[in-house]
């Protein structure tokens, strides 16, 4: 079996200066050809070659770009060369504004630059990542790790190291103090217990691991403490897996206060700029869709107050963001008297459905008016579907979490939607899975998904048979 993993090791310190200097010789690269396909490269230049590097750089020790990433996706890497790029270069160009020293090509190859300097670090960390991984399948620049705790969490490690080859990871085995020694496998996989944790400490001070998994449970912290301070001794890596699944756990995120770092537990995927963000981007398609929808609007009101007696509009209280009430409008898809304080759901059939609101209820265009929650603030275009204050009421006594789907702001679709999950909740099952979709949809939250969910309601939602 090959063991050369200090191919790359020893030279880590002068590896991570080169990738520094590497991208700052990136940016001026990009920099340089996109003034040279303009008016040429010239004194004035020269600042915006110095900053921007220096800009980028600091911005990338800020999110710590330069630390390893041999555990982590390819994706993440490159998600924080783009966003610690977007920071830098937003920085120097509104500088640059400010004094109007920015040499003057067109839009077209200013935006050239903006764009293809983070190219060319992306292209650069995919070139080292394939590099890495040859290395690596043929046995070089590989760490030793063991885990601590044949159970369950440490189970889970085991199998991400083992079937995640790439990360250069070589798994030996479990040590624990209270299982017998001997190789004992653990839910039938490829490595067993091979000794405790004397062993452990043992192995690790001679080189034999580099990584130490600490997975035993919070409670045993007396014995992670004594194991840790033995490790020390050691040049070992340690990582404690805490097993976080003994919570509900929703959207949760590492953080810092004062220095000391705290998990959110429970918290909005949509808090800060991200929340900002997707404000923006509610308002931005909102308008768009009013300006296209406009007509077809119109239309649709005179005929609702043609086909019966009453207002044009529904109104209704329902629950939204953070559990208050908000006042949500559809176009009037039933005879007068319509809505019902206890949240009564529309049925299949429903004798208070006028003709005209079968065939907006069929086609969700009576969700239409909902434009105008989103650009009040009431309602996202994407996120839980609201619900009357009795319905609510009655099954957040059943369900458990059921209150944790208003840390979003309801939405005019949602991941449940176009899952199949509409029409009536009669049964506690029904409700139960459409919460299920509406927490995996806030645990998943991203622009993707959102857009992934309009696109899908354009094509399902609009013959869904369970709208009615």
């Amino acid at each position: 079996m090959p063991t050369d993993k200090g191919l790359i090791r020893p030279y880590s310190f002068l590896l991570v200066q080169a990738n520094r200097l590497a991208d700052a010789l990136w940016i001026l690269a990009s920099l340089y050809v996109t003034l040279e396909l303009g008016p040429g490269f010239s004194r004035d230049a020269v600042w915006l070659a110095l900053v921007a590097p220096v800009a980028f750089g600091l911005c990338a020790e800020r999110n710590q770009l330069y630390r390893s990433w041999r555990v982590a996706a390819l994706h993440e890497e490159l998600s924080m060369i783009w966003r610690s790029w977007l920071t830098a270069s937003s920085f120097v160009v509104f500088i640059a504004f400010m004094f109007d020293a920015l040499p003057r090509p067109s839009k077209a190859l200013l935006l050239g630059w903006l764009v293809t300097a983070p190219l060319l670090l992306s292209a650069t960390r995919v070139v080292v990542r394939l590099a890495l991984r040859a290395s690596r399948s043929a046995g070089r620049n590989f760490r030793t790790a063991g885990v601590v705790g044949a159970n369950e969490v440490g189970r889970r490690v085991a199998e991400r190291l083992i079937h995640n080859r790439w990360m250069g990871i070589r798994l030996i085995g479990y040590f624990e103090d209270r299982a017998s020694v001997g190789g004992r496998a653990l839910a039938d996989g490829p490595v067993g217990v091979i000794g405790d944790t004397q062993d452990l400490v043992e192995r690790a001070a001679t080189g034999a691991i580099d990584i130490v998994y600490v997975a035993l449970p919070m409670r045993a912290e007396a014995r992670i403490r004594r194991l840790v301070e033995r490790l020390a001794d050691t040049t070992a890596s340690v990582y404690y897996v805490a097993d976080f699944t003994v919570f509900d756990l929703l959207h949760p995120q590492w953080e810092t206060l004062g220095g000391v770092p705290i998990l959110r537990i429970v918290d909005s995927p949509v808090g800060g700029f991200s929340g900002f963000a997707k404000r923006l981007q509610d308002l931005g398609l909102s308008f768009l869709l009013l300006a296209v929808c406009a007509l077809p609007m119109a239309t649709i009101a005179l005929a609702v107050k043609l086909s019966s007696p009453g207002p044009v509009l529904f109104r209704q209280r329902r629950h939204g963001l953070d559990g208050k009430e908000f006042t949500i409008w559809k176009f009037r898809t039933m005879a007068l008297p319509e809505g019902d304080p206890l949240g009564r759901q529309a049925t299949r059939e429903d004798p208070r459905t006028t003709q005209v609101g079968r065939f907006l209820r069929r086609t969700s265009l009576d969700e239409l008016p909902q434009l105008f929650n989103v650009l009040q603030g009431s309602m996202s275009l994407v996120g839980p579907r609201p619900h009357p204050p009795g319905l609510n009421d009655r099954h957040r006594v059943v369900i458990e979490r059921f209150v944790l789907r208003h840390k979003v702001r309801p939405g005019i679709t949602g991941w449940a939607q176009v899952n199949g999950c509409r029409g009536e909740t009669e049964t506690r099952e029904k409700m139960q899975r459409r919460l299920e979709y509406d927490l995996e949809y806030i645990n998943n939250w991203s622009f993707w998904l959102d857009l992934r969910i309009l696109l899908l309601t354009a094509f399902r939602v609009w013959k869904d048979k369970n709208a009615y």
